[in-house]
């Protein structure tokens, strides 16, 4: 499921349009829909499907792929000019319609690479081609404001993930959708198994660049986690990335339109202590999913619960990790505590989002309704992973290379396929008596 379209399943509910949320007897027919789409998406056409229809018995009854029952939500994206970037930083760009899609790695994150004209030595090789991370976010450009700002503003570091471009949409060019980072060619330390042995030179990396990002920087990640943290077989240095949490200290997040805050609960010493704990232990009472937030860090100080699991492999004796973790832990807790970014040496600043963009921003539009006005919209839409013709070239728009210079030149209204179900598909729908049809969008990659 990684198309990026967004889908109404639509299924018999016996208590009416609304039901509670809690209500066991939707809540089953809701997670047999989910489970039906997945089912049912490589069974259908190759057309875009727009909605499909369950019958009480749980079986695909009928489906839709009319353009008009596109539940697709759009949004608008800040002009390049609005982020106020040096100069240097601000002409590293990149087309969405440039870029060349390699692989999927998770939602909102793909594998890309650059046109010729922009190769070089940063790259890291996949299938011989010089590859990079594209990550953007298809719902809401005020999300990764933030994370795009701290990125392109953070000085370069051994053990952070940064900034390489800025991805401008292909409609109007000026438009930031996204952004590039250099690719780290290994699994993260919550799925790898690749690695040997943990290192106890990674910890002290680890601790110093959290220490960096606080103490110098006035930055707090918020989601120090195995899931976040790779090693680099280049430099066989432990790398941090993903800044989606992360906030300058003493900056509210109290405004419902705010880009960053302080999640309570979450700071970094915490984060490296359950990091390592779960790491070594692999304790099943708190799990690989653990939420940092809900998660008492005292819990953890008495060295008896530090037991290594019997399939993970270090490179010094527990008590040496357990010991030096404490220390940096308790000198991270004495001394004076920053109360605003602007107190660290070397803190990142940059300029909030203008209000009147912010407020702007925070609408989203019908694709469907903006399709028929003949009015532009940028897509997310693309094949399905199963369905990607490994002959031709698909391109971070979601089209292959040799559909998007017509696409560029038409306006941007549903695809022939799509008008030409559409013409096909105007059918009416009603579902059993005393019975109404509430809808489920399963929304993300299809």
């Amino acid at each position: 499921m990684d198309s990026q379209a967004i889908d109404l399943v639509i299924l018999p509910n016996p208590h009416g349009s609304d039901p509670l949320d809690d209500d066991p007897e939707y809540l089953v027919p809701l997670k047999r829909a989910a489970d039906i789409l997945t089912e049912c998406l490589e069974r259908l056409p190759p057309e875009t499907v727009r909605s499909i229809q369950v019958d009480e018995a749980g079986k695909l009854s009928s489906f839709s792929t009319d353009p008009r029952e596109d539940s697709t939500i759009g949004t608008e994206y800040f002009p390049l000019e609005d982020y106020q970037l040096p100069p240097e930083i601000a002409k590293q760009t990149v087309l969405r319609s440039e870029l060349t899609e390699i692989g999927r790695l998770t939602s909102g994150v793909d594998l890309i690479s650059y046109p010729s004209s922009l190769c070089g030595s940063r790259g890291r090789k996949v299938k011989g081609q010089d590859c990079y991370v594209f990550k953007y976010n298809s719902k809401s450009p005020l999300g990764a404001w933030a994370e795009i700002q701290m990125l392109a503003r953070l000085p370069p570091h051994p053990n952070l993930v940064l900034l390489d471009r800025l991805v401008l949409d292909e409609l109007s060019k000026s438009k930031v959708v996204g952004f590039t980072m250099r690719y780290v060619p290994n699994e993260t330390l919550h799925s790898s198994k690749s690695w040997p042995s943990f290192r106890l030179r990674w910890l002290r990396e680890l601790m110093q660049v959290v220490d960096d990002l606080n103490l110098k920087y006035g930055i707090i990640h918020q989601d120090i986690a195995a899931r976040n943290l790779i090693v680099d077989p280049e430099s066989d240095s432990i790398v941090l990335f993903d800044f989606n949490y992360a906030y300058r200290v003493g900056v509210s997040g109290n405004d419902v339109l705010s880009t960053e805050g302080e999640w309570k609960e979450r700071d970094d010493v915490k984060g490296v202590l359950l990091f390592l704990y779960t790491l070594i232990t692999q304790d099943p009472a708190l799990g690989l999913e653990y939420q940092v937030h809900l998660v008492n860090e005292e819990d953890f100080f008495d060295p008896a619960k530090w037991i290594k699991h019997p399939d993970v492999e270090l490179d010094a004796p527990v008590a040496d990790f357990y010991f030096e973790l404490m220390a940096w832990a308790r000198r991270r807790r004495a001394e004076k505590q920053l109360t605003h970014y602007t107190q660290a040496p070397e803190h990142v600043d940059w300029p909030d989002v203008p209000v009147e963009e912010k407020r702007t921003m925070n609408l989203s539009f019908s694709v469907a309704h903006r399709r028929e006005l003949g009015l532009p919209y940028i897509s997310w839409e693309r094949p399905a992973s199963s369905r990607v013709d490994p002959a031709r070239r698909l391109l971070a728009t979601g089209r292959y290379a040799d559909e998007e210079a017509a696409a560029q030149k038409g306006s941007r209204r549903g695809s022939p396929g799509e008008e030409a179900q559409a013409s096909r598909q105007r059918s009416g729908r009603s579902g059993p008596r005393g019975c109404r049809w509430p809808t489920l969008q399963v929304g993300g990659r299809r």
